[in-house]
């Protein structure tokens, strides 16, 4: 399950808190939409299932947008970001000799907007723009082969991501839309008319 939650106005743009849930292990992070898209603190949608992983989770370097603005998420437009971390099993894990080795690795991705696509979910039926990515995996900047995995990824506007494929498979999507309820407007106040009188000549 991926949720957007506490949606707050801030300097910078807005935050949120980005969480996912993969079979009862949950990550999270923080998310902040500004004028150059959205950035988030363990470099986007995989660094949060990383988070989710049992991993424990360091972030070394994460350069540009997870999703671009309005202006460059249009068929045809591009983008790229990169995340490098070091991972290691949690202290909770019963290794040999309570070793806790450290992995580094690197996720450097591609995204293009290939078109538009109605897409079916649990949640409903939506019009959304669909991301092709391929995303690079190496193990460090040091390796310069690297494996690719290619993914879709379906944006509805006003929504958010929606549905998430690998190949033939669906790795995630969206269940249900829940907006807050809007706080009800104020009444008007009430003027007080002054009783209208007659006066004596």
């Amino acid at each position: 399950m991926l949720a957007t939650r506490e949606v707050k106005t801030t300097e910078g743009g807005l935050t949120s808190t980005l969480a996912v849930d993969m079979g009862g292990k949950a990550g999270s992070t923080e998310a902040t939409c500004g004028a150059d898209g959205v950035r988030t603190g363990v470099g986007g949608l995989e660094g949060t299932l990383l988070s989710a992983s049992g991993m424990d989770v360091e972030v070394v370097s994460s350069e540009g947008v997870v999703v671009p603005s309005a202006t460059t998420m249009v068929p045809g437009g591009s983008w790229k970001n990169s995340l490098s971390v070091k991972l290691r099993p949690p202290a909770s894990a019963q290794l040999p000799g309570g070793l806790r080795p450290v992995l580094s690795s690197t996720f450097d991705k591609e995204a293009t907007v290939v078109g538009e696509e109605e897409v079916t979910v649990s949640a409903g039926t939506f019009k959304a723009l669909k991301v092709r990515n391929i995303t690079t995996a190496r193990a460090g900047r040091l390796d310069s082969v690297g494996r690719s995995l290619e993914s879709y990824i379906w944006f509805a506007p006003g929504v958010g991501i929606v549905k998430v494929a690998t190949g033939e498979n669906t790795d995630l999507e969206l269940l249900k839309v829940e907006r807050p309820t809007p706080a009800p407007a104020p009444a008007p106040e009430k003027k007080e008319k002054k009783p209208s009188g007659t006066r004596k000549r």
